[in-house]
């Protein structure tokens, strides 16, 4: 069986038909336009489709035809190519979903009275089409793309993601933690010994457990939690983005950003979500789960001056809540709503409550929940005290006129200069922007080998 993919706007969508017939083809040939952009997203779907047959072994053979789409002559051209390919019209199967008019019209008419099949396959139903010259029958999809393999697919790599182990075990006492006490005057008071810099990011790294744990038995297909990924998008660009929680439901990938901050720039974190949702899928649904006490968006669609930001966002799925903490039915109903997850036996989920635990219960699961985060950011903790105070040190010799030779070539250094400035405004920013991951993070990927 030949499977041909036609590469348009919505590129992934070609994704769970190859996904759906992997065991049952021989060659997948994929079609394109030679226009830039469609070259772009086609190089992702031919690198991650075939990046994807090798691991997993798949005898199927894969080829790449690039043309002009307004050219009639071409895509005959691309009619003759196919036959090349096939011994019986019978065995073809031409995906057409959302690909370029053009070809998928052509070469349906050329094909189709041969005994070639088209497929069309509906994104919203996770269904699709087999039409031949004399019937349309409709069919599931049977296999929801696990979310590594969806990456993978689109030529994404994932670097790293956070166990889970951790979440389900003291699923209880997390969720006490944050719906019963407040978090931040609970976890730091003798807690760490390093607690300005633990501070920075520990909360957080909590409150993305939380609201795993409040959504992981809801009716998914898939869950990542705390998934770092590497877009590859040109042989020269390749994109880095940490994603809190992942969930896959019927192909369509959404995401969930957690934000437990006293002071959060809104406005900035919509535009950096609505710039990197298209790593994830086309029609992603982004939920932004912070700690404000104002549920929903109401308050914020009623002023003027910032109405617009949260309408362009609205516009583009990304939906901006507050805290789940005091509003957890609320907040499941509608993840469940939003990524169409149809979870049976909802409000049982949505009464569970948790109730106060008494001191030295909580004592123990503050010195459980320290230990472990300790050892989690223990390396990163120990590059920040050794190299905090000679860093600003350096950074003041930038100015300094009996800066050393050694200084003034250290310096000179651009990538040194700018994890220095990264450095301060980790400290200094009132924003979650910079953490110490990302400080950490730099220096691994810059300055280590130097």
């Amino acid at each position: 069986m030949v499977l041909v993919s036609i590469v348009g706007d919505f590129y992934s969508s070609v994704l769970p038909i190859f996904y759906e017939y992997k065991e049952k083809i021989t060659k997948h040939i994929i079609i394109h336009d030679d226009f830039k952009n469609d070259e772009v997203h086609a190089r992702k779907i031919i690198n991650g489709t075939c990046r994807f047959i090798e691991k997993n072994n798949l005898d199927i053979k894969s080829f790449v035809i690039k043309l002009d789409e307004d050219s009639y002559k071409a895509i005959r051209q691309v009619a003759d190519l196919l036959r090349g390919h096939i011994a019986d019209s019978n065995e073809l199967l031409i995906n057409v979903t959302d690909g370029l008019a053009n070809i998928g019209i052509v070469l349906s008419n050329i094909f189709m009275p041969e005994g070639a099949k088209i497929l069309t396959y509906d994104r919203y139903d996770n269904e699709y089409n087999v039409l031949t010259s004399q019937t349309m029958k409709t069919y599931k999809i049977e296999t929801s793309i696990p979310i590594k393999d969806h990456l993978f697919l689109k030529d994404v790599k994932i670097l790293q993601m956070q166990d889970t182990s951790f979440a389900d075990k003291y699923e209880t006492d997390i969720n006490i933690l944050f719906e019963k006490y407040e978090a931040d005057r609970l976890l730091y008071v003798n807690s760490f010994e390093n607690q300005h810099a633990l501070k920075n990011v520990a909360t957080g790294f909590l409150y993305e457990h939380y609201i795993y744990n409040l959504i992981k038995r809801l009716n998914f297909d898939d869950i990542l939690l705390g998934a770092k990924i590497q877009d590859n998008r040109t042989n020269d660009i390749n994109l880095v983005n940490e994603y809190d929680i992942l969930v896959m439901k019927n192909n369509h990938l959404h995401m969930i950003e957690c934000k437990y901050l006293k002071v959060l720039d809104t406005t900035a974190l919509l535009y950096k979500l609505d710039s990197v949702k298209e790593s994830l899928d086309e029609d992603a649904n982004i939920v932004i789960a912070t700690n404000f006490d104002t549920y929903d968006e109401t308050q914020n669609l009623a002023n003027k001056d910032i109405a617009p930001t949260y309408k362009r966002a609205f516009a583009k799925r990304i939906h901006l809540r507050g805290s789940p903490c005091t509003n957890r039915m609320t907040f499941i109903k509608e993840i469940d709503t939003l990524f169409a997850l149809e979870t049976q036996n909802l409000d049982a989920l949505q009464r569970a409550t948790h109730n106060s635990i008494k001191a030295p219960q909580r004592e123990k699961m503050q010195r459980e929940i320290a230990n472990y985060l300790q050892n989690v950011l223990h390396k990163k903790i120990n590059f920040l005290q050794q190299q905090e105070e000679e860093l600003l040190r350096l950074l003041q010799f930038k100015t300094h006129t009996k800066a050393t030779p050694q200084i003034k070539k250290m310096m000179s250094n651009r990538l040194f200069f700018d994890f220095i400035k990264l450095l301060i405004k980790m400290k200094t920013s009132k924003q979650e922007y910079v953490s110490i991951y990302d400080v950490y993070e730099y220096y691994e990927t810059h300055l280590k080998a130097k």
